[in-house]
């Protein structure tokens, strides 16, 4: 068994792959703060798996994990060298985060018939891909939806911390429910807003596919999109599988 981990700014997500079919996945929290929090979560998973391939985006831990685990030799970080041919020529790929990268191989498994994507990704921040005949083109970074909302409380004196939850509101008139709108019409309209002007800029119908811990808040039951719940997980595991080949 084989063991995919994807490293965020604020979680680690880990899944089983046996094969090509993916187990359950587990998301735990972390701070950068307190590194030596994954000490614990690494050290069974190395007894346990013959393989572990790792996408990170945070530097930081990365250097703590070689540092800790120096002895072992099970754990594979993902290197864009092995990537290249996902990324159209024109992009700076020291500049591209792997995981955005590993979207795309997603998606060209998934879609093999070199069609025209946007991804959009809810995490810590939100991405949007640009995705054409299978080659990254470029894309987007914006402030995730509870980042813009953690820094607006903290910012904001008159605006107290509530529990986000979806709402169809368009406006509030109470400034709990102004929040919820903002929360969930405001930022899904958005991103509707960046999916026009991308197709408009390209031409192009893109099919959109969305991904991230928060893209319920934005989907919120649309069928006129496509969702795929642990996209990085099953590229970080098709990345074994091509330095195998």
């Amino acid at each position: 068994m084989n063991l995919a981990i994807d490293i965020g700014n604020t979680s680690i997500k880990k899944a089983i792959f046996l094969k090509n079919s993916m187990g359950s996945t587990l998301k735990i929290k972390y701070s950068k703060e307190k590194l030596s929090e994954i000490k614990a979560i690494f050290s069974k998973d190395l007894q346990k798996y013959k393989n572990i391939s790792i996408c990170s985006v945070v530097p930081e831990v990365d250097k703590y994990i070689k540092k800790t685990f120096s002895n072992k030799k099970n754990f594979y970080f993902i290197q864009k060298r092995f990537l290249k041919s996902f990324v159209h020529s024109s992009v700076n790929l020291q500049q591209l985060g792997i995981d955005r990268i590993i979207n795309v191989l997603s998606i060209n498994h998934l879609f093999p018939n070199k069609e025209d994507f946007i991804i959009i990704d809810l995490g810590t921040a939100t991405t949007l891909d640009i995705v054409k005949k299978n080659k990254y083109f470029g894309g987007v970074i914006l402030p995730g939806l509870t980042t813009s909302y953690s820094s607006l409380v903290e910012l904001a004196s008159g605006i107290k911390k509530i529990k986000l939850k979806n709402s169809n509101k368009v406006f509030g008139k109470n400034t709990k429910d102004a929040l919820l709108s903002g929360f969930n019409t405001g930022y899904k309209t958005m991103i509707e807003g960046y999916i026009k002007i991308i197709k408009k800029k390209f031409n192009t119908n893109f099919k959109v596919i969305f991904t991230g811990g928060y893209a319920s808040n934005v989907l919120n039951n649309q069928k006129k999109y496509l969702y795929k719940e642990d996209l990085t997980l099953l590229g970080i595991s098709l990345y074994h599988q091509i330095i195998k080949k």
